[in-house]
């Protein structure tokens, strides 16, 4: 059964229109546009309560359009350079009125406007590729690199969708970087399980003399991975910086951790390709034990559940291969029947805890069915409300592989169910 979709109609600024109507406001108000701006961002954003229509992959490479302004501000002033050149070719004798510092500047003239206009048609040009072009941009790119194939990757769609999914599904968000299960969506995209190194970096800066000395404070998340390549992604406030690092903790356990600019930052980053092969190798070590432990906790859970296959019998004897197995089997002959799985104490998520999870496997042409029931607060008494929704055979594979090892599916977006004396019933709302 498919999750409801919300059948609201809902209305707000679709791209490119969003853009045109942004710029035609800057245009025409000016600086008293700035929050009309605010306002209908704000409102696309209410409009959009799951995320952006679009995936979030794709909304921020449309959203490197906002690099057309340094562009154009470089174009302006490298024009008004060359211009100020050309004035002082066709009028020698005011040039030798000028000041040193003015004529100095007038011979340098050429050279800064034309690395000025370089500059902003490079920035003007990598903009417009990345917001017209995604499968050129840079975004697209740092995804099809961190694949075990790139040459075999799918179209920029399906890369994106990959992204999008594990963020919606799994994603913490701090400030404009999500951490999923798999995947880092800050300024650049990393994969978790190549992360080797992160590092935050919280400097304060300060430049100028006497009152007018400003201060600036560099918030940032340096992430480092098995090719030793550096993703860097910049945040506005502490509390978003150390609630990333702990969340990328967690997901990353092996990997080094430190501050950018400490001796771990620059071992690692500097390390030749000897010593990053023995890094390597330490990492590997590392992670190779933290899995040994997990795979021993994840047995203690699986053998604290019990399984009820299709004919009803149960058995406490159940391993990740043997659930794949048995949906294979059950989608290969047809089998209409469900098998579930129900925790000895049942599991916590959130502010929920749910007592059992059902699988339907369905025919092979078919998608699987989960159900995952709410506990009720007593084992005698059955659950009021549960949740279903209908995936693909790979992905009820993955829920039912974190199933055993006492991991919760995020039921948001499932199909609310509530049960009725004539059974299970779809519910419009949570009483």
């Amino acid at each position: 059964m498919e999750p409801e979709k919300n059948q609201k109609k809902r209305f707000y600024l679709r791209w490119p229109w969003n853009v045109l109507v942004y710029v035609l406001l800057a245009v025409s108000l000016r600086i008293f546009s700035i929050p009309v701006i605010l306002l209908l961002m704000w409102w696309n954003r209410k409009q959009q309560p799951d995320g952006p229509e679009e995936g979030y992959c794709l909304q921020r490479t449309r959203k490197r359009l906002i690099g057309l302004i340094p562009a154009a501000l470089c174009l302006l002033f490298g024009g008004l350079s060359l211009w100020f050149f050309h004035m002082g070719q066709t009028l020698p004798e005011e040039v030798e009125r000028l000041e040193e510092e003015m004529r100095i500047f007038y011979y340098l003239s050429p050279f800064l406007g034309a690395g000025l206009l370089i500059l902003g048609l490079f920035l003007a040009w990598r903009s417009l590729r990345d917001a017209l072009c995604p499968e050129k941009s840079a975004l697209a790119k740092s995804i099809r690199s961190q694949l075990p194939y790139p040459e075999e990757a799918p179209p920029v769609r399906e890369l994106f969708a990959m992204v999008d999914r594990d963020i919606k599904e799994n994603g913490a968000w701090f400030g404009h970087m999500a951490v999923g299960r798999e995947w880092v969506l800050g300024d650049e995209v990393s994969r978790i399980p190549r992360i080797r190194g992160i590092f935050g970096r919280d400097e304060v800066r300060s430049s100028g003399s006497g009152s007018n000395r400003r201060v600036s404070r560099i918030l940032e998340v340096w992430i480092l991975d098995d090719r030793q390549r550096r993703q860097v992604t910049a945040l506005k406030t502490p509390k978003e910086l150390q609630g990333a690092l702990d969340c990328l903790r967690q997901k990353a356990p092996a990997a080094v951790f430190g501050t950018w600019g400490s001796g771990e930052y620059n071992e690692a980053a500097c390390a030749d390709a000897d010593r990053w092969q023995f890094m390597e190798l330490e990492y590997r070590k590392r992670r190779d034990a933290l899995e040994e432990r997990q795979n021993q906790a994840g047995l203690e859970q699986a053998r604290n559940q019990v399984l009820t296959l299709p004919d009803g019998s149960v058995t406490s004897r159940i391993t990740g291969d043997g659930l794949r197995e048995l949906l294979l089997k059950c989608r290969k002959e047809g089998e209409t029947r469900s098998f579930q799985l129900v925790p000895g104490i049942p599991f916590q998520s959130g502010a929920r805890t749910f007592s059992r999870l059902v699988c339907f496997p369905g025919r092979a042409d078919e998608q699987v069915r989960l159900f995952v029931e709410e506990f009720s607060g007593s084992p005698r008494k059955p659950g009021k409300y549960g949740w279903m929704t209908a995936v693909s055979a790979w992905d009820a594979e993955t829920v039912l592989g974190g199933w055993l090892r006492g991991e919760v599916p995020p039921v948001s977006g499932w199909t609310l169910m509530e049960r009725t004396d004539h059974g299970w019933e779809r519910a419009l709302e949570r009483q």
